[in-house]
């Protein structure tokens, strides 16, 4: 672990700061224990790589036992085709005319599968796919709790799967959900039954489609902090966590994560102290995003200062001390960001630390939300 203060220190005296770090013995822990639960439980393991958005740690998965991944965004997609990668399941909805040629583009150069959950995306995908020389894989998305996207069990669901069934360029591949409504839960129990009944509507829509004579082969469900508990529903062959791989303080509030669990950081130094009690960073908005956890009351969770990250601007972060002390200017602070996705985001590569290592790597899919 590189969490000792003199480690942070000899760290911090090679990299400039604002930066993003990831330990890396702790990614890897991170990694296997989902592997080891998706194993246990029969299930697939298709992370989301949204959460990292790099190729190195894409491929890292997969030589662990990942079946494919899945994207947000077709260019998301396209940067992980180029490297090599091509079993992609884009959990999307994909209508605008553009990203339709680009996605038959991909098509003809990957396996990937879309989602859909209303008959009109089929009508625009015609055009361009019924000619295809291999029909495009989809899956429909059901509504389990989140009431963003997706359909619930009903007769709108078999009436879309009966026309996905019915377009001989179109292969209906499954059904997949995500139980985002989860980040809302007070505790862990909230969280387990979340999953549970995640599992037991994928179940539900599975029997009900197959009962109508359509072919269900991937049951699939997303989501960090349920993915151990809908996995556990025999008809889930298939789990989507993309967070796991970090942890935040997000998952650590909900409870589906142990501090000790995160493995990235921003890493920051401290520009000012302007008050006793009160010093400045040079990490704001631009390096750790303005997601809250559910208590609203800090902006990350600082790892080796007593002190609450109480207030951001574009480029400075505000800690507010727990007791009057004077810091050294210059000194790093080390941050848990409250949602690790949306920082990866704002950033050009990491800083794997491995023990003494350092090894410098891009986020080779970062910023690609077409």
């Amino acid at each position: 672990m590189f969490l000792s203060y003199q480690s942070l220190n000899k760290i911090h005296q090679l990299i400039d700061t604002p930066a993003l770090l990831i330990d890396a013995v702790q990614m890897e822990e991170n990694l296997r224990s989902m592997q080891k639960t998706a194993d246990k439980y029969g299930c697939r393991l298709r992370p989301h790589i949204k959460t990292h958005k790099s190729v190195l740690l894409a491929d890292k998965q997969l030589k662990l036992g990942s079946s494919g991944i899945t994207a947000a965004k077709i260019g998301e997609a396209e940067v992980m085709a180029n490297a090599g990668i091509t079993d992609i399941f884009i959990a999307n909805q994909i209508t605008h005319p553009l990203k339709i040629k680009r996605l038959f583009s991909l098509h003809k150069r990957a396996e990937i599968i879309i989602g859909l959950d209303n008959i009109k995306q089929i009508k625009l995908l015609e055009p361009v796919f019924s000619s295809a020389s291999k029909p495009l894989k989809v899956r429909i998305e059901i509504d389990s709790g989140l009431h963003r996207c997706g359909l619930p069990v009903s007769s709108e669901l078999l009436s879309l799967a009966k026309e996905a069934a019915g377009r001989s360029w179109l292969e209906l591949e499954g059904i997949f959900t995500h139980a985002g409504q989860a980040y809302a839960a007070s505790s862990l129990l909230e969280i387990e039954q979340a999953g549970s009944e995640e599992g037991r509507l994928m179940a539900e829509a599975a029997e009900f489609l197959r009962k109508n004579n359509m072919e269900v082969k991937t049951v699939s469900t997303g989501s960090s902090p349920t993915a151990a508990f809908s996995a556990q529903n025999p008809a889930v062959n298939e789990i989507r966590p993309g967070n796991y791989i970090f942890y935040d303080a997000m998952q650590t509030a909900l409870g589906s994560a142990k501090p000790e669990q995160c493995a990235l950081y921003v890493l920051a130094s401290v520009t000012s102290q302007p008050a006793p009690d009160r010093i400045v960073i040079d990490a704001g908005i631009k390096a750790l995003n303005l997601d809250k956890t559910k208590s609203g009351q800090e902006h990350g969770k600082v790892v080796n200062i007593s002190g609450r990250l109480v207030r951001l601007s574009e480029e400075h972060g505000i800690i507010q001390l727990g007791k009057v002390r004077q810091i050294e200017l210059g000194t790093p602070v080390l941050i848990i960001p409250n949602h690790a996705c949306t920082v990866v985001n704002l950033f050009d590569h990491y800083y794997i630390i491995n023990k003494e290592n350092i090894e410098l790597v891009p986020i080779s899919a970062r910023g690609k939300s077409q």
